[in-house]
């Protein structure tokens, strides 16, 4: 096997085929310690071409084939490996197909072969339920799971497995016994939820239905609204019905959830894979798939996974946006603006928003401001979109407006630590209610205590009032949370020649040019004349 050989490689000759195969499993390794899998994927299958059947480059080629959303290419990388001792990997794989065709003893006998990671038979154990479930045998494979019940999040992930897994057993009233309590295990899974309003509405309990749909959180999920509409209009809840494969792929979703709280993107993303092998109508995973990709810098991977969700899906609309910020992220400034134009436009609520968050970002204000007035014609009371509006509206200059959108904001939330910190920095910074404004900034410093920009601000309101050793203390902290940021680090600056440490005051005006070059003409000025004496307030 080639992982066995690469010890001996620095001291012995290899043909070259092997020398080859070795340099792409090298390749791919790094691109997977770079979270590249679509080239991991590449590399590995080129190593396989030159070394079938080594087993280190089937489960690497399976694991970044499924990190990269490429099941063809994993189902051909599983088929290389022997019937028997295979990777873990190549037995999900195996498996899922397997349930996917409705083969539930050779999903089974699959799964309890899988040995490998912690992760790879967590997932080898959620789909067994679902085997298991198909035969009418999920009492005795949730009991093997039961010790999972006391750890955060995965107990919430198993009550949802066994309530959905009495769902389709008929079993309702225990049904619904799992699935309130799932709901306090401290895992969000829509499609649980979606499958709990959908049972609850098909035993009479149509009231108790529109609540879990209507609960905090839920309103603002696409599926789930749809799934409201539908109950409102006297149909089913749920968008198909449920089968041991669609309930697997919802395991499968929630085990990527926790890999993602976990820092375990490989893995979420394989599963994510799975979860659409087994259910390809499952846009919900499509779209955490694609954000995930998005997030990791791969462009291409998330664009096509959003364009495969199609304009009947009620994730339709989240997908164009998200895509168009892909695009926006990318310099395409003008060209996401356009995607985004027709449904904006046409009424579209969501495209409004990233056309005015996106004008906002390019310093466009007043394009923002049409967009967010738009908006809060329709929604009024949204304090997000008022502190939004203010924003744009004091970047042109028109304070009086900007601040009414702020007060009004905080009366509709108050104590939200971005709006105190706007409104309270921009009287400080103004000269105006002073004292009021650093009372407002303490407060959002207690409610977020390692915001660097807050931090800033209250720093920035004590220099203002010539209290600069207090201000050195926060705008010091503020620098050591976000050292990157020109404004902190000019800020720092100008602390540090009031008290008289001039070289480190010249030093982090040199640093903010250099983060920030549009910030260079001021910074070159302080350096060359320092700041003009003042008396303290």
């Amino acid at each position: 096997m080639l992982c066995t050989a690469l010890a001996a490689c620095a001291t012995t000759s290899r043909p070259p085929e092997q020398a080859q195969a070795y340099a792409d499993y090298l390749v791919a390794r790094i691109a997977n310690l770079r979270e590249d899998h679509e080239a991991a994927a590449d590399r590995y299958w080129a190593a396989l071409q030159r070394q079938p059947g080594d087993d280190a480059l089937i489960a690497g080629a399976v694991a970044a084939s499924l990190a990269s959303g490429d099941s063809d290419r994993a189902r051909q990388a599983a088929r290389l490996a022997p019937r028997d001792n295979a990777p873990a990997q190549v037995y999900l794989v195996r498996a899922v197909d397997a349930l996917a065709a409705r083969r539930w003893q050779a999903s089974s006998d699959a799964l309890l072969a899988a040995q490998g990671t912690a992760a790879e038979e967590l997932m080898a154990r959620i789909l067994l339920v679902w085997a298991r479930t198909a035969q009418s045998q999920s009492d005795e494979v949730l009991l093997e799971l039961a010790p999972l019940a006391q750890i955060r999040p995965y107990g919430g992930l198993l009550a949802y497995q066994q309530a959905m897994a009495l769902d389709f057993e008929g079993r309702n009233e225990e049904a619904i016994a799992a699935y309130d309590l799932a709901a306090r295990g401290g895992l969000w899974l829509p499609p649980a939820v979606e499958r709990q309003a959908d049972l609850l509405n098909r035993v009479g309990r149509g009231a108790d239905a529109a609540s879990a749909l209507d609960q905090e959180g839920n309103r603002s999920n696409p599926a789930l609204a749809a799934a409201r509409a539908r109950l409102q209009q006297g149909g089913p809840v749920a968008a198909a019905p449920l089968t041991p494969a669609r309930g697997a792929a919802v395991g499968l979703y929630g085990m990527a959830a926790i890999f993602q709280q976990e820092g375990d993107d490989a893995n979420a993303l394989s599963a994510l894979t799975l979860a659409l092998m087994l259910d390809p109508e499952f846009d919900g995973a499509r779209l955490t798939f694609a954000q995930m990709h998005a997030r990791l810098g791969h462009a291409s991977l998330a664009r096509a996974a959003y364009a495969d969700i199609g304009a009947a899906s009620p994730y339709a609309s989240a997908a164009r946006v998200l895509d168009a910020w892909v695009v926006f992220d990318g310099g395409r400034h003008d060209e996401a603006i356009a995607l985004l134009r027709t449904a904006a436009d046409s009424g579209d609520a969501r495209a409004l928003r990233a056309v005015a968050d996106m004008n906002r970002d390019l310093d466009r204000h007043p394009e923002a401001e049409r967009a967010y007035s738009a908006l809060l014609a329709a929604q009024p009371d949204d304090w997000r979109l008022l502190f939004a509006r203010g924003a744009a509206r004091e970047r042109q200059g028109r304070w009086p407006e900007a601040e009414a959108d702020f007060l009004r904001a905080l009366e509709l939330s108050p104590e939200q630590p971005d709006v105190m910190n706007y409104l309270g920095y921009s009287w400080v910074d103004r000269g105006v209610r002073l004292q009021e404004g650093l009372a407002m900034l303490q407060r959002a410093v207690q409610l977020r205590p390692h915001s660097g920009a807050i931090l800033d601000s209250l720093g920035w309101a004590h220099f203002r009032l010539g209290d600069y050793d207090q201000a050195l203390e926060y705008i010091e902290r503020a620098v050591e949370l976000e050292p990157a940021d020109a404004t902190l680090n000019d800020h720092l600056g100008d602390v540090y020649w009031r008290v008289g440490r001039r070289t480190e005051a010249r030093f982090q005006w040199r640093r903010a040019m250099t983060l920030d070059p549009d910030a260079a003409a001021a910074a070159q000025a302080k350096l060359d004349a320092g700041l003009p004496d003042v008396a303290r307030p």
